[in-house]
This record gives C-alpha cells, sequence and structure tokens, in this order.
C-alpha cells in the first residue's frame, strides 16, 4: 500500500495504548526483513535508513538517497501493513533534502546547539510540507553504550519547558526525548525517568519517541507506552542479530567447500544471507509483541 503518515500511525498507537516500532534497516535482507515480520504480526511499522548510514563522509563509496528512497517506498507499496518511511538523525540538511525528493516521508535531523536546531527545523519543516511529509527532531542528548561512547559523554535530560517551546515554535510532528534511554547499549539494560517522560508526554502536543530502543529495560518499555511514548526507535540489537546468523553458519560450515552461490543468493538452507534475514525478522516479531503493535494494523486500513 502506498505510505502511511508517521502521525496516523502514531495517534493510531496513542489512542490503542501500543508504541509503532521504527526497525532501522542497513541493506535489503534486514528491509525486507521488517516488512515479512510486520506483515506476520499484522502491524502498522515505520521503516527507514540512518542519516549516518548515507551520509557517512568516511564512506569509500557515496551512497545515492534516490536508490534507498525508491527502494523503501516500493516496499512499503508491496506491502499489506500500514508502513512510513524515515530518512534517521542526519547531520547534513542537504542530504534530508534529497530524501523528501526521493520519497522518504519521515526526515529528522541528529541535533545540534538548540538555536540552530530550532533555524534547522523551520527549515525542515517548510520543505517537508510542501511535499507532503513530515519531521521528527530531539531534544536532549542521549548518551552512547557502544564502544566509543567515552567520547559522547553522560548525554542530558530533555527540558519539558525548553521541549513544548521548541515544538510550538517549529511545529515538528514528533519529538524524541532522553529520559535515560542510550544509543548502542546492549551488555545491560537503562531504566527510564518515567517521571520526567509523564511531565513531557502532559506538555508537548505532538507524540513522543524513544531512541536507543535496544538498551531499555522491557518492563521500563510497558510503563513507557502507558505514559503515551508512540514511537520507538530499534537498530543495534537488530545487527547484532544479523551479525550472529553469519557467525554461527560460518563456524558450522566449511564455507570454502560450498558454491559461493549457495551461500550468498540462493535462498536456500545453505544461505547464510537468508538465516541472517531470518535472524532479525524473528526479533523484529519479538519486539513488536512488547510494543504491543501485533494485530493492529487492519484496524488502520
Amino acid at each position: 500500500m502506498p505510505l502511511v503518515s508517521m502521525t496516523t500511525l502514531l495517534q493510531h498507537a496513542m489512542r490503542h495504548g501500543y508504541a509503532v516500532g521504527y526497525f532501522e534497516a542497513w541493506n535489503l535482507e534486514s528491509l525486507l526483513a521488517v516488512k515479512e515480520a510486520a506483515e506476520r504480526c499484522r502491524s502498522p511499522v515505520i521503516i527507514g535508513f540512518n542519516g549516518k548510514f548515507l551520509g557517512n563522509p568516511a564512506r569509500r563509496i557515496r551512497e545515492d538517497a534516490m536508490v534507498y528512497g525508491r527502494l523503501g517506498t516500493t516496499v512499503a507499496a508491496r506491502s499489506t501493513v500500514p508502513m512510513a518511511l524515515i530518512l534517521n538523525e542526519a547531520a547534513d540538511e542537504s542530504l534530508l533534502l534529497e530524501g523528501l525528493a526521493a520519497g522518504f516521508n519521515v526526515i529528522m535531523h541528529e541535533g545540534c546547539a538548540i538555536d540552530r536546531y530550532t533555524r534547522i527545523n523551520l527549515r525542515l519543516v517548510e520543505a517537508a510540507r510542501a511535499q507532503g511529509a513530515e519531521v521528527e527532531a530531539e531534544l536532549g542528548e542521549l548518551p552512547s553504550g557502544g564502544a566509543d561512547a567515552a567520547g559522547h559523554g553522560q548525554g542530558s535530560r530533555t527540558d519539558p519547558g525548553e521541549a513544548q517551546a521548541f515544538v510550538e515554535r517549529t511545529g515538528v510532528d514528533a519529538l524524541a526525548v532522553s529520559v535515560g534511554n542510550v544509543h548502542i547499549l546492549e551488555r545491560r539494560k537503562a531504566h527510564l525517568d518515567l517521571a520526567l517522560l509523564t511531565d513531557l508526554r502532559r506538555r508537548v502536543p505532538v507524540p513522543l519517541v524513544l531512541h536507543g530502543g535496544t538498551g531499555i529495560d522491557e518492563q521500563d518499555l510497558r510503563e513507557a507506552i502507558r505514559a503515551g511514548v508512540a514511537k520507538i526507535n530499534v537498530g543495534t540489537v537488530l545487527r547484532r542479530a544479523f551479525i550472529q546468523a553469519l557467525q554461527h553458519f560460518l563456524r558450522e560450515h566449511e564455507v570454502e567447500r560450498l558454491d559461493p552461490g549457495e551461500v550468498t543468493s540462493t535462498g536456500g538452507q545453505q544461505d547464510m544471507l537468508a538465516l541472517a534475514r531470518s535472524n532479525v525478522a524473528q526479533e523484529v516479531v519479538r519486539l513488536m509483541q512488547v510494543f504491543g503493535s501485533t494485530g493492529k494494523a487492519d484496524d488502520l486500513q
């Protein structure tokens, strides 16, 4: 089906007490895994790619946002469940504008000093409206739990008054908040400041988003949804599921004795990419159950 607006998905989630997952993709296998899981669960979903993936200046070969936008819109058109398509957390404003031209119906700048961030989002909202698209923003800074965490500081919590003023000033359609969540956190689980989250929900007039879904305690996720969070971002755990499937396959098989086509491109029992795709889909199904979004797609159609 055609792309559905993020607001449509998130408002339905808020009314019915669940959260829509944004399950970040980085290649065709991961994108199709999300589609398969969503259709299996009959769940609305947000698909997309990260701006650090598409716009990484260290890339050996520059990626083309148009290719990924067309890929995402085609997957959505072939889907039987409602989807929105986001270009997430891009530092380059021009890349986000390319994303709009490529068919992404949600864009998000990764954040910077509040005055500059306000100006950027005013421009992005204007550009998005002209394309029938929407804008997500983020206030507060999430700490990083990744290997390079030492360079990211402790982050900063979202200030409710600042968040309210920012949303009213810019007109963004959703706001990601920092309430104890952590980016790229795998070996432990973060606990959320639910009192702060409740205050933000009371004061901010648009749906709230949690980034760093991999590292949040599942009970806290459920409590956050009850407090009004409508969108949860997940990426790290999906990449880990993909990598672990490949590691398992390479440990269990003498790959040099196998036909390279069987290992990479037939989709059969000896195709390690098909195995990795299946692993990602299983993890997405599990998370959709946690988010409470299973079975909600048909209510939106």
